[in-house]
């Protein structure tokens, strides 16, 4: 029995110590595995800036196009300059009058009535009424720049820019119709003269204001519109009959 345990204390003790070497080994193992882990970690994080990355590839950088030269063309043109006359109408304030106010000639240096808007329905009214025919084209002009179908904001019509309440009470029928405009306004107009004794321009006044302004002030109105309305008709009235002037002159 004793021989036994001593076998048996013996083994104890030797499986022991197997046991002591192996976990030793073991666990020397396990520390320089680590060891070797960590090493080979570090070079690769070291090693890792290092590589080259490839970068996208850099655009194209074409040549400019040149541009296509362009020639420019400059146009002077000559506009007629319009204005606005009192009544609201726009019209062309030099239609048919050369730089020098003179209406164009025609080829053989004579104005001919052919080239003169209405110039026959003007002549017989202005003779049936004893009105001066440069005055009436002067009138017609500047009211509604020989536009037979001219309005304005408040209601005029035609040629002579005739009010409605007007027209009614001269007995024209249609505004728009030229042979009717200008006799119902030259008419008027006459009666605007014998009212004022013969006076043009109080009689224009009164034609573009009323004859109730002009009486109130005792003149024309201090209007810039009917001011200026009259200065106006007063300007073409001198350049046609210097056209007719000039005319005469040619023809004799």
């Amino acid at each position: 029995m004793n021989t036994d345990n001593l076998y048996t204390h013996t083994f104890c003790h030797l499986k022991d110590v197997v046991v002591f070497f192996v976990t030793l080994a073991t666990c020397t193992f396990l520390l320089t595995a680590a060891s070797t882990f960590t090493s080979a970690t570090e070079i690769i994080v070291d090693a890792i800036p290092t590589l080259a990355i490839p970068q996208p590839p850099a655009p194209l950088e074409l040549a400019p196009t040149p541009e296509p030269a362009i020639q420019r063309i400059e146009v002077s043109l000559a506009l007629p300059e319009v204005e606005v006359i009192s009544a609201g109408v726009e019209i062309i304030s030099e239609i048919s009058l050369a730089p020098d106010g003179v209406v164009p000639s025609a080829p053989d240096g004579v104005v001919a009535h052919e080239s003169i808007p209405f110039h026959g329905i003007i002549v017989q009214a202005a003779e049936r009424y004893d009105v001066d025919p440069h005055l009436i084209r002067a009138i017609i002009f500047a009211e509604s720049g020989y536009n037979p179908r001219a309005k304005s904001e408040k209601g005029a019509r035609g040629l002579m820019q005739l009010m409605p309440s007007t027209a009614k009470s001269l007995g024209v029928e249609d505004s728009f119709d030229p042979e009717e405009n200008i006799d119902g306004g030259v008419r008027y107009f006459r009666s605007l003269l014998d009212r004022f004794d013969g006076d043009v321009q109080l009689a224009l006044a009164a034609y573009n204001a009323g004859s109730r302004h002009v009486r109130n002030y005792e003149g024309i109105p201090p209007f810039r519109a009917t001011q200026l309305y009259v200065k106006k008709v007063l300007k073409f009235h001198k350049i046609f009959k210097t056209e007719m002037v000039v005319r005469a002159g040619r023809l004799a």
